[in-house]
Parts: C-alpha cells; structure tokens; sequence
C-alpha cells in the first residue's frame, strides 16, 4: 500500500542580533532558541559559527566573531553565507536590544520569508546602575522598521522566552508556511490531456502562473501516455510491481484482471511522465477520452499516485493540482490531500457538506482498512458480476478517516490571485456511498457556500488532514496572495 513519510524539509537561517556587546544573555538566548528548533518538525537550521579565534568572518564557512550578526559587514559574509547554503527563510532575534541595520540587510539581500521575535526581559541585574539584560522589546520595534521600510513581508511571532512552547508552535506554524511557499515557486505541473469540454470551470491562466510563482506547465497529449502504457508489457517489472501493490492495497477487488493490467500499465507511464520532468504536481483528463483509449476509469490510479506523494489532480484542473501542493507542503509531507468536489449539503445537518469524488481518495486515508475497495462506477456494492471490458471499472470506494480538516483552494482573476482557506471536521457515518467521501462538518456551512459562490471558487479543492489555517495565512502573506478565510 502506499505510504507517506515526512520527506519536506526547509532550510532556515537563524539571525541572531545584538548590539554592542555579546554577552552570556545573549549567548544563553541564542543557545536556548537553537535548542527549541530541534523540536520543530521539517526544519534545517542555519546559523552563523563563532569563528575559532573570536574575530575571524568568513561567508565560505558562516563564521563571525561570536555566531551572532551586529554589523553590516557582518550581515553581508551572512547573507552571502545563507545563500550559498540556499535558506528558504529567515527567523530573526534581538538576543539584547539587537542591530536593526544588519538584521534587516540580511532579509533585505535574501528576499525569502521572514519570522521576528523579541526575548522576554529577565530581572534587572544588582548593580549600581540597575541596568537591563536584555531590551530585546524595544530593540524589537526598530528591526520591525527596518523590515517595514523596505517593504519586506515579515511574520511576528511574538514575545518569548524561547523554551515557551508557544514559540515552537510559532516557529512550526512559520515552516509550515514557507514549505508552502518553496512548493509553489517555481513548481513545474504536469497537464495531461486537456480538460472536458463543459468545464471552463477549470480554465487557467498559465502566463498568470509564470508571472506569480514562476512556473511551468508541462503538457503532454493524452493519446501519447495512453501510447506509453499500451506499450509496456504485462512482464514489466514495473508493471508487476504496481500489480502486487494493487492486491495489497484493497481488501476488495470487485474488477478484472484486464483492468488491473491496464491500469497498472497507465500507473507506470505517469510515474516516468512525472520522474523524467521532475513535477511537483498533475492535472489529467478523466474523461471521456481515456475511456475510449484504453477502455477503463482512472480514478484509482489518482488516489495511487497522491499516495505516493505524485499529486494528481482530476478533470485538467491545474489550479486544483497548486491547491494540492499547498496542503501538501503545509503538512511537510507527512499526510496528502483529498482533491474533493463540493458536493451535496447533508439532508438533515445543515453545516454538514460531502466532500467527495468519484474514487480518487488515496488508500491511505481510509477510515476502516478493511472496508477498502476497489469497484466498477456500475457497482458501487460488488454485487454485480465481473465484466472484463468494463470502461467503468477503477473507481475507490471507502469513507475517510475522521479528524479535523483543512481546505484550500486557489483561483485567479485578472492577474489577483486568493486563496480560500477554512476548516471543518470529518463526521464519521454509517451509510456507504459511491467513491471516496467524508461528510465535513463546518461551523457555518451557508457563510463558506456563499463565499464559494460570491468570491469565484470553483466546485473543486483539496482536503488534508490537520489544521493548516495559520500556516496557510502567512503562506498568503509571503506570496502576495489574498486569503480567504470562513472560521
């Protein structure tokens, strides 16, 4: 069966700023911030090096005179250092009242995203003078001005020590967000086949794409996959391979073996399709054509695919496949989405709604193992005999497991891009139904229908497990994307 495992990782330089002097408070700040990123998941962290003679500066080999930044100079040998090592965001810290210039020069080299926190203040030391440890509140406002003046996104966490738990959800929150972030830059999204001809709803803007995010779209025609898979052999390995899986993967196969050879054949040709093109996503046709061309549905073969970390989204809905990798990238990896369609709204609940399709889900996401099956649109009960020449066979049918959800859904609109975000939770149900379904209850589902409806979203999204909502939001921030949020 597939599995997913955490594989989505961020790397983060870590500015640790002081003013004049680096002292033990400093030091023990810096120390005990490093610490608390340990416990953050799908996190590389990035720091500058005490340098062994306690003056040396060294952009090759990130060292300043104390592993901390307080001067331009300093900043410069970092900022350089940070980007050789490729960072993909930044979390900056006045460990005393800090250097605003140096700090904000970093970010403002490395244009990637930006955490800020200020230290809480220690008691006064006994001394004649009864000075402060720290200042880290007020030296806090001027590295916030210096990131605001030159207009570069940033996220304030807050005001912590740094062993407060409440600063490792910050600093997870703000990974999370970035993940997002590096996923959608530069992505490349494969399109296969074009999409059916009564959905506009799913037209995109490619240029819009290039423009925002920097990212290509990789089209191939349908006929030329269709071609790839018909011409592997039922010997392959890859094909045998995918067959075994299969088997495994379903506690119920209510389809033929023809099918099974087929549409393991397809699994293998989009497998090399995304390989050799190195894609981060994938929108294909899924009917009608692809009947007609190798006689089966292709559903099953999506919710394969997502399992392995291959998102796939249906009906050439590339901003479905962006909204995939959203959820995705937020979760670091370590659970995929659902690409679902708004369906019905539940006949008795009025804040439940079916977030389903037609049998796409991943296995993976089942409620109940042993109630997965792999079945024919013809028969969504297994009753009915097995035809071999079925071009409805290859659908999913299991219910989702339950737990809080996030949705996501990005669209564009002359140039504006918005992303929906909201939350609700899987309700566990006793009936069976037809593909891959949960019924999500929402706080207010008539408030979330009329955003769907009033702000341009389309009838598709994409579901994960977990509550993304403030990762989701900075992720907006960092990439100039409105968010739109139903609570």
């Amino acid at each position: 069966m597939e599995t997913v495992t955490q594989k989505i990782k961020v790397k983060i330089g870590f500015v640790p700023s002081y003013r004049f002097h680096y002292s033990e408070w400093c030091h023990k700040m810096r120390a005990d911030s490093l610490a608390t990123f340990t416990r953050v998941q799908g996190i590389e962290v990035v720091v500058p090096q005490p340098a062994p003679d306690g003056e040396g500066l060294s952009a090759e080999q990130g060292l300043t005179p104390t592993g901390a930044v307080h001067t331009l100079d300093e900043a410069e040998a970092m900022a350089e250092y940070f980007r050789r090592q490729h960072v993909d965001g930044l979390i900056l810290c006045p460990l005393d009242f800090g250097d605003e210039r140096s700090a904000a020069k970093i970010a403002e080299i490395l244009q990637v995203p930006v955490l800020l926190y200020a230290t809480k203040e220690p008691p006064a030391n006994d001394d004649e003078g009864l000075t402060r440890v720290s200042d880290s509140y007020c030296g806090n406002l001027s590295m916030a001005s210096g990131l605001y003046r030159r207009k570069i996104p940033f996220h304030y966490a807050g005001l912590f020590f740094p062993d407060e738990p409440e600063f490792q959800t910050e600093v997870q929150d703000f990974v999370r967000a970035v993940a997002v972030v590096k996923g959608l830059k530069g992505a490349r999204i494969g399109q296969v086949g074009v999409r059916p001809t009564t959905f506009e709803t799913v037209g995109f803007n490619e240029a819009a794409m290039i423009q925002k995010f920097g990212q290509n779209v990789i089209p191939i025609n349908l006929g030329d996959i269709a071609d790839a898979a018909n011409a592997l052999a039922d010997e392959d390995p890859k094909v045998q391979a995918i067959l075994a899986d299969i088997h495994d993967s379903y506690a119920a196969i209510t389809v033929s073996d023809s099918y099974l050879y087929t549409a393991a054949k397809l699994e293998a040709a989009l497998i090399d399709f995304w390989t050799r093109n190195k894609l981060s996503g994938m929108a294909m046709s899924c009917w009608p054509s692809i009947q007609g061309m190798i006689g089966i549905s292709v559903c099953n073969v999506y919710g394969r695919l997502s399992g392995q970390g291959m998102l796939t989204a249906c009906e050439t809905d590339i901003l479905g496949a962006l909204a995939m990798i959203v959820n995705y990238q937020a979760a670091l990896g370590q659970t995929v989405p659902h690409f679902i369609d708004w369906t019905i709204q539940h006949r008795e609940d009025a804040n439940q709604l079916l977030a389903w399709h037609c049998g796409n889900a991943p296995a993976c996401l089942a409620k109940d193992p042993a109630q997965v099956a792999l079945r024919s649109r013809r028969d969504m009960t297994g009753a009915c005999e097995i035809s071999e020449q079925d071009p409805q066979a290859g659908l999913a049918q299991f219910q989702l497991k339950p737990g809080k959800v996030t949705f996501c859904r990005l669209a564009e609109y002359d140039g504006n891009w918005k992303m929906l975000i909201t939350t609700g939770d899987i309700v566990p149900s006793d009936e069976t139904l037809a593909g891959t379904w949960s019924w999500v209850k929402v706080r207010d589902h008539a408030a979330l229908y009329r955003t769907l409806v009033e702000e341009g979203f389309v009838h598709h999204a994409s579901m994960i497990h977990g509550d993304q909502k403030k990762a989701l939001v900075l992720a907006c921030k960092f990439l100039g994307i409105t968010p739109v949020m139903v609570e």
